[in-house]
């Protein structure tokens, strides 16, 4: 076991360090940390720290259906999210004991009485609920559930079964919110709740192993903390500050140095951490290396009350996405997404918040460049300037280990906009003519073509003035090209063989063709030999292995292998 006193002790230094922000009348701007689910005031109680506010403050959030949301959202939406902090301030005793009786039965009533689980159907959503429920209906074992109609011990049985066929399908098929730059992040806290509160060893060896699978994934796309590649379910701050985002906070935590990012406050007290080989990976891993994904297409409302296996065994397509980690970058993409089936009520949630690719340079968190489909802001942003194609779907994509292509063909009534994310300033050199760039950075030379040609954005007086390139047209392809700098005399040199390798983007016939490789609106080619999707694997890089849906992942590196066989709830080392 690695000693994490000081990561912790210095985390809950700066959460207790917050002492004036305990103030109901604000708003969720100025609490602590955007404190508004009483997780922060839980910690405050248990080091007898501005009691009397925090006190409050966790009341404010027991309360949740009993005033106007802070943010004025509709509360049925992050219910949940305030459960699933609760477990801490019951199981505690160091919180639970000292509270006072009105607090108290304000969380017994929010837990006991009040509906804890989220309106939305999201994964992640439904692994909160579960757990907080069966985790209330552990300590609170002769108590009653008004809105659910069940017994503490009947939900009790019943969130036992789900979490494990939960997780178990997680370690056959992946999670449909795939590599998610902040919900991977709450997935995390909750399990790590799950983990440290259950008394069913069952489910305590089944969340701790998926917890050592999400942090080997995220490892496998990684270079240090920037996550590389396509993400599922992100928001515009994360994929761009890639390294301020939460998951690259948790990477910081347990692999860094850094200890602002634990999982959530109830990492500081779990036991939880990666097995050994997970930390021998990270460190001492030799790059660079291909990795290949499949992950299924994320199902909402068959996940909310209980699981409806009819419907998710016909939904049953995959998002196949590759990633190609070296040292100087990590390039990548979703190389192949299904399609929902045509009679699916939930297939309008295709692409939401995602980002299909992504050429990242490990030098720093925003030195980066992809292209995205400008939509207008949906509800809860599931479209933006940077993330989410809900509603035209029209982008396909396809990366191999040096280059990227994107071809849009956008519906005739959404905005014709592609936006770039070009940081022009990181670049050391740089020559910018008709439909291309070339870039000088490190080690690399980076070639980006733009079929439609491009305005650089020097007008906007946000962050993005000179970061972000404007290409109009409903049909436009991107073409990105990274080189060593080593095989060319200057940028120049560079510059005329890429133009020497012409891009054919045909708009009629729908495709793009670049140096051997073919992207059409059904899949891409290298060298006349399409390629076959989906792939076989579930994960198939160099130290990670698992057939898909065999529930059973094999990690192997320096000499040792590590098997999590989840068929039989067991962590195997051969």
């Amino acid at each position: 076991m690695r000693d994490f006193t000081a990561k912790r002790e210095a985390a809950i230094k700066s959460i207790l360090n917050d002492k004036y922000a305990f103030d109901t009348t604000k708003t969720h701007d100025v609490f602590p940390g955007g404190d508004i689910y009483g997780g922060n005031a839980i910690l405050h109680i248990m080091y007898d720290d501005d009691f009397e506010n925090a006190c409050r403050m966790l009341k404010f959030s027991a309360d949740w259906y009993e005033h106007e949301h802070p943010t004025k959202r509709d509360p049925r939406g992050e219910a949940d999210f305030v459960a699933i902090r609760l477990m801490m301030a019951i199981y505690e005793p160091s919180c639970w004991n000292k509270l006072p009786e009105d607090v108290k039965a304000s969380v017994k009533n929010f837990l006991l009485n009040r509906d804890i689980s989220s309106m939305h159907g999201s994964e992640n959503h439904s692994l909160i609920f579960h757990v907080s429920r069966l985790l209330t209906a552990q300590y609170f074992k002769d108590e009653y559930f008004t809105v659910y109609n069940m017994t503490a011990k009947e939900a009790y049985e019943f969130d036992t079964q789900y979490l494990k066929d939960f997780i178990d399908f997680r370690a056959g098929r992946s999670w449909g919110e795939f590599d998610s730059l902040g919900y991977t992040f709450e997935d995390l806290m909750t399990l790590n709740t799950l983990y440290h509160y259950t008394d069913n060893e069952m489910l305590k060896t089944k969340a701790k192993m998926i917890m050592d699978i999400i942090m080997l994934d995220m490892i496998a796309d990684s270079k240090g903390n920037l996550y590389g590649g396509a993400h599922g379910r992100s928001y515009p701050h994360a994929v761009i500050h890639r390294d301020r985002s939460s998951m690259a906070a948790a990477y910081g935590y347990y692999f860094g140095d850094s200890n602002r990012g634990a999982p959530g406050i109830i990492s500081y007290f779990s036991d939880y951490q990666p097995s050994d080989i997970i930390y021998e990976i990270e460190k001492n891993r030799t790059f660079p290396y291909e990795n290949r994904e499949r992950k299924h297409l994320h199902c909402m409302a068959e996940w909310m009350r209980d699981i409806k296996w009819d419907v998710l065994n016909t939904v049953n397509g995959s998002i196949c996405k590759y990633t190609y980690v070296t040292e100087d970058y990590i390039l990548g993409s979703v190389n192949r997404q299904e399609e929902y089936p045509l009679d699916y009520k939930g297939r309008g949630y295709a692409r939401h918040q995602q980002q299909d690719w992504e050429f990242t340079l490990t030098g720093a968190g925003d030195h980066k460049i992809f292209t995205h489909h400008r939509m207008p802001e949906g509800y809860y942003h599931i479209n933006n300037r940077w993330t989410g194609d809900h509603g035209c779907c029209c982008g396909r994509y396809y990366t191999n280990k040096n280059t990227a292509i994107a071809m849009y063909n956008m519906k005739p009534d959404k905005e014709p906009i592609v936006n770039t994310y070009c940081p022009l300033d990181v670049f050391s050199d740089k020559i910018l003519e008709d439909n291309y760039l070339f870039l000088e950075y490190g080690k690399l030379y980076i070639s980006l073509y733009l079929s439609e040609g491009y305005k650089v954005n020097y007008e906007s007086n946000d962050e993005f003035k000179g970061r972000e390139l404007i290409s109009e047209g409903h049909q436009q392809a991107a073409v990105l090209r990274v080189e060593y700098k080593d095989k060319y005399a200057s940028l120049s040199a560079f510059a005329d063989s890429i133009k020497a390798m012409p891009v054919v983007y045909d708009k009629e016939a729908k495709t793009v063709s670049f140096d051997g490789i073919l992207l059409h609106t059904d899949g891409n080619s290298e060298g006349g030999v399409e390629n076959v999707y989906p792939y076989k694997k579930l994960y198939d890089c160099p130290f990670m292995q698992s057939e898909y849906d065999s529930k059973v992942i094999e990690v192997t590196f320096g000499g040792k292998k590590v098997i999590y066989d989840f068929n039989q709830s067991k962590i195997i080392e051969e």
